[in-house]
């Protein structure tokens, strides 16, 4: 193949979007891509860094339903 060969190859045509909407809806998911990946970066921290949740506090138990109940009457 010789350089005037390689100067008449055409190729097809190419796709322009001169209306823009393709780079803003690609603009759109990657703001939304990275919201995503920051609440789940700020989920994992929280539950490294958190603090502890004593679960005696926070569910109930036999015993604090019946002195609940005890006190009500």
């Amino acid at each position: 193949m010789d350089r005037t060969e390689l100067l008449t190859v055409t190729h097809g045509p190419v796709f322009v979007d001169s209306s823009g909407r393709r780079a803003r809806r690609l603009r759109i998911l990657a703001v939304v891509l990275c919201l995503a990946f920051v609440a789940a970066f700020g989920v994992l921290a929280g539950g490294l860094f958190g603090s502890s949740v004593d679960l005696s506090t926070a569910m109930p138990t036999p015993t604090a339903s019946v002195t609940a109940s005890a006190t009500a009457r």
